[in-house]
């Protein structure tokens, strides 16, 4: 019998700004050793322990299977609610790998150009003011080549907590065109469309809103044409569609405690609102690695889009840079994908097409470089050690995580006990709920 005692803290609800970019990231010049499960559950323990990264889902994959599903902390820190593979989390920028689904899927069907002016599908007139004559196009804004700025100025106080009640297409309106409310020249870089790059939440938005325009509603296409297929039943763009008792708490580290952000809104929500869980997610990731198709008979694109989409579109200006999905060489790997980065909110999704492996990270923390190594053990755990044990039990060293199975914790009347399998020799670790070790016994 163990018994496991905690003292929780108190947090406050703030507000916290959403900000969505893409880091640069310097390449590792020495590959990660692979790590076996014992190992691999430790790594990711430490990682957040040192980091201070309440929760995470984790999931690795090889050839179209899962071969690695373990969560760590907790979805809600205050009330002692764990993380499952079932948790759902703001994706952040991740978001943006399902809106260059639904436009390509749109586009598999209507067969527009991709070098169409935007304004001739938004209804009203998008130019650079600095640059009046040169045409902003839907591949530009699909590889952060538009030259549209996102100000922050402006956006940062239209996030709220809860959905945002300002449509998407009247934001974008009056945020583009000069004498909108939202308009500032400084919604517009001083240079000219594709020459330079620039991350851009904008762009994504406008996507969603031709997306929207072409097939009626953006979030009812994903639904109908992306989720559903894929069998994600609890994702959405909206938390009026969802179970807000499900979803992760977005949380800050302020050297003493979680601080809650909040379930964040805003109205240019296509760039980053979408929440979902590990398990669903992992879905999409496979049926995008498997070229558009999974379960042999679900296809939610065709091959020879899914080989545009991951085909650099301006090379010169950013040769990593396909459709919304872009590559990285990390760890010796070339693999492709998209993080997320948001106020309370890190994640990666990401595959290797060299060794058909993937893997899905998701937190409610804010530490993008532990999710980075997370990330990169989890490929090289699918690469050596994934398929041979597939189907071996969780090693011992695991079962500490069977804490996540009992109500609260935290309180100090709460004991834990299960049955060590039998076998010769036993080593139990013992884990606090930000993931350190504090007992090891041997038997």
């Amino acid at each position: 019998l163990f018994v496991f005692l905690i003292t929780g803290a108190t947090v406050n609800d703030i507000h916290g700004s959403d900000i969505d970019v893409r880091t640069e990231e310097v390449d590792l010049v020495e590959v990660m050793p692979a790590l076996d499960s014992a190992s691999l559950d430790s790594f990711i323990r430490n990682r957040m322990a040192e980091n201070h990264i309440p929760g995470v889902a984790t999931i690795a994959l090889k050839d179209g299977q899962i071969v690695w599903n373990h969560c760590y902390g907790y979805a809600v820190f205050e009330d002692s609610i764990p993380v499952a593979d079932s948790t759902l989390f703001y994706l952040a920028s991740i978001s943006k790998t399902s809106v260059a689904i639904a436009l390509m899927q749109v586009w598999e069907y209507f067969s527009f150009s991709l070098d169409d002016d935007i304004g001739a599908h938004l209804g009203f007139p998008v130019r650079n003011p600095y640059y009046p004559d040169s045409v902003i196009s839907i591949r530009m804004c699909m590889t952060h080549m538009s030259s549209i700025n996102d100000n922050w100025t402006i956006l940062d106080p239209l996030n709220i907590v809860g959905d945002s009640p300002i449509p998407l297409g009247e934001f974008l309106e009056e945020y583009l065109v000069p004498g909108g409310i939202y308009y500032s020249p400084d919604n517009y870089n001083p240079w000219p469309p594709a020459t330079e790059d620039d991350y851009c939440n904008i762009g994504a938005a406008i996507c969603g809103y031709i997306v929207e325009l072409l097939v009626d509603s953006f979030p009812i296409w994903c639904r109908d044409s992306i989720f559903e297929p894929l069998s994600m039943y609890e994702t959405a763009w909206f938390l009026s569609q969802l179970d807000t008792n499900n979803i992760a708490m977005p949380y800050h580290w302020d050297s003493t405690t979680y601080i809650p952000y909040g379930h964040i809104g805003k109205p240019y929500y296509p760039c980053g609102t979408l929440r979902t869980s590990s398990r669903q997610l992992a879905r999409l990731l496979t049926a995008f690695m498997q070229y558009g198709t999974i379960d042999d008979t679900i296809r939610i694109l065709d091959s020879t889009t899914v080989v545009l989409m991951t085909t650099p579109q301006y090379p010169l200006l950013n040769p990593e840079q396909g459709l919304f999905w872009y590559k990285k060489f990390l760890d010796g790997r070339w693999i492709w994908g998209h993080q997320g980065w948001s106020s309370g909110a890190r994640g990666r999704i990401a595959y290797d097409w060299n060794d058909n492996t993937g893997a899905v990270v998701l937190s409610n923390g804010e530490d993008m470089w532990s999710i980075t190594e997370i990330m990169l053990n989890l490929f090289n755990y699918a690469t050596q050690f994934g398929v041979a044990e597939i189907d071996k039990p969780a090693p011992v060293s695991q079962m500490a995580a069977l804490y996540q199975n009992y109500p609260n914790p935290c309180r100090k009347t709460t004991s834990i006990s299960f049955m060590l399998p039998n076998t010769e020799s036993v080593t139990l670790k013992v884990y606090n709920i930000i993931g350190q070790d504090v007992a090891t016994l041997v038997d």
